[in-house]
């Protein structure tokens, strides 16, 4: 995960443990670089490119739960990701791609209320 997408998801979690403490929530650390042993032994523990970076397991709105995949400057979802994507909607979840804190508060408040 480079530094920039680093800081933003640290903000993102701090800031809804504190707005949202009874609700679990929890990153997947996809990311970063793994040489190839460590990424080989990551799959089989079933570590899955694409899966988004946070998690937050609240069933609410008709929806089981909450995706979201953090970006931050001109990056978009990989294809990958693209997938992942189509997958957990299909599954019943809401999926959400975030550029910014101000992004990730307004969808998060959406979603819980």
């Amino acid at each position: 995960m480079k530094y920039k997408e680093h800081q933003l998801q640290s903000a993102c979690i701090k800031w809804f443990k504190y707005q949202y403490p009874q609700i679990l929530i929890w990153a997947t650390p996809n990311g970063g670089y793994r040489n190839v042993r460590e990424a080989a032994r990551l799959r089989t523990e079933g570590v899955l490119a694409g899966v988004p970076d946070i998690f937050i397991a609240e069933a609410k709105n008709g929806y089981n739960g909450l995706f979201i995949e953090l970006k931050v400057g001109k990056n978009t979802l990989t294809e990958s990701q693209h997938k992942i994507r189509e997958k957990l909607l299909l599954a019943g979840y809401q999926h959400f791609v975030c550029y910014s804190f101000d992004e990730f508060m307004n969808i998060v408040n959406l979603y819980m209320n």
